[in-house]
């Protein structure tokens, strides 16, 4: 290998390991809540009891916060599959309502070290 073909790894190894750093890095802020609907995107924080009407398409999806847990209560859409995806509590976290198109997501805090879950394998 050349000297200008040792740079080149070396400056990859090091944007790949930077990246990796920022990206993987646990984060300090306080966990919140992030509802996203098509009138645009709104932050709660997670340990505030609420409920919060996400206005969609379709009509109103009622999500309800409580002790630092997340789900969606009520929703106009047919299916109802938001409401089978039960709670949610751990940054990374989500649910969606795509008929009515409202999505919500925990975020901040250290993600959950845990591991794959079963929708990997």
């Amino acid at each position: 290998m050349k000297p200008l073909d040792w740079l080149f790894l070396a400056l990859s190894l090091f944007l790949t390991v930077g990246t990796a750093w920022v990206v993987l890095a646990p984060s300090d802020a306080p966990l919140r809540i992030e509802v996203q609907d098509p009138e645009g995107t709104f932050l709660y924080p997670l340990n505030e009891n609420r409920i919060i009407e996400a206005v969609g398409p379709l009509g109103v999806t009622e999500i309800h916060v409580e002790d630092g847990h997340v789900w969606v209560h009520d929703s106009p859409c047919t299916n109802k599959v938001c409401l089978a995806m039960g709670v949610i509590h751990d940054s990374g976290q989500f649910v969606s309502c795509l008929p009515n198109r409202v999505f919500v997501r925990i975020s901040g805090g250290a993600a959950n070290q845990e591991g794959p879950d079963a929708g990997v394998w």
